[in-house]
């Protein structure tokens, strides 16, 4: 199951690419439940939380780790369905 599922989607989208997608404020809620069990650093990027203080929240803003437009948005989620169905057969 973990080689047929776990992180396809990595293969074509970045990690900034991935928090923007998904929204810098869900990474941000990731980050604070996860990291302290992964790493010795004592909390997120403050970069990442200075985002999600601003606003800038990914796609669903239009301002994450980029600046973002409908079309951009679509080109990123059409590559990415691309991949995956091509990856599906």
């Amino acid at each position: 199951v973990v080689k047929a599922s776990f992180g396809r989607r990595l293969a074509v989208l970045g990690p900034l690419e991935n928090a923007d997608l998904v929204g810098t404020d869900l990474t941000l809620d990731i980050h604070n439940a996860v990291l302290s069990h992964l790493d010795r650093t004592p909390g997120p990027s403050p970069y990442l939380e200075a985002l999600v203080a601003e606003g800038r929240l990914g796609m669903k803003s239009g301002q994450g780790f980029r600046a973002w437009t409908g079309e951009t948005a679509a080109a990123l989620r059409r590559r990415v369905f691309d991949y995956l169905k091509a990856y599906k057969g």
